[in-house]
């Protein structure tokens, strides 16, 4: 399962993102939710960074970024997170439809 919208806990706000940084709605989801790609805060006053692993124990969920830092969470933690915003459909100059 990977984070949407639509499973997210709770849907808290939409920060205006810098050009060339896309965009996303900030959220909050329960741990199992996560997956490989997701973005998720585990230091509040940064950017998100992006789950590269995780692992489940018993009891607990480990998540891994980008830059090899790992976090562990309870098992029915419910996390920062963020839900990127879909990419632009754009028309191309042939007639075709790129993403």
């Amino acid at each position: 399962m990977c984070l949407t919208l639509a499973n997210a806990t709770t849907v808290l706000d939409h920060p205006t993102a810098p050009p060339n940084h896309g965009g996303y709605t900030r959220t909050t989801h329960h741990i199992g939710h996560l997956t490989p790609g997701d973005l998720w805060w585990p230091v509040e006053e940064e950017r998100p960074r992006t789950v590269t692993a995780v692992h489940r124990h018993h009891d607990e969920i480990t998540l891994a970024d980008q830059r090899g830092a790992v976090f562990a969470y309870p098992i029915a933690a419910v996390i920062c997170t963020a839900v990127r915003d879909p990419l632009p459909v754009v028309e191309c100059r042939h007639g075709g439809v790129r993403q």
